[in-house]
């Protein structure tokens, strides 16, 4: 799931989540994150720092309540010492590609369909 208050953004980041092979819907909103995480299954849960008018990603803790496997990856400009009190499992700098994504993923145990050699 990606959760991204710019449309552009969250659509381009769910289409590189699908090149992949994964399935991945989104939404703009923290709260309709965590209503979708009561009813379906994911695997990780993109989001960014922006996702809330806040911009502080601390509905992560929700999100694993609700799905203690799920993985929680913060796609932000910056890295902040902020992230790593939340229940973050990856941060990913944006912009990025779709071989640092991959390989993103990958570090958390979510595998790809496609190869490094075929996104490069």
């Amino acid at each position: 799931m990606v959760i991204e208050r710019d449309l552009l953004l969250r659509e381009t980041i769910i289409n590189l989540l699908m090149a992949l092979g994964h399935e991945a819907i989104g939404t703009s909103s923290p709260v309709r994150g965590i209503n979708l995480l009561k009813r379906l299954g994911f695997d990780v849960l993109i989001t960014s720092p922006g996702a809330t008018l806040i911009g502080e990603p601390s509905y992560a803790l929700d999100a694993k309540k609700i799905q203690p496997h799920l993985k929680v990856v913060v796609a932000a400009g910056l890295d902040s010492p902020e992230f790593a009190e939340l229940a973050i499992d990856a941060f990913i700098q944006k912009p990025f590609s779709i071989l640092t994504l991959a390989q993103t993923l990958r570090k958390i145990s979510i595998p790809s369909d496609i190869s490094d050699d075929r996104l490069r």
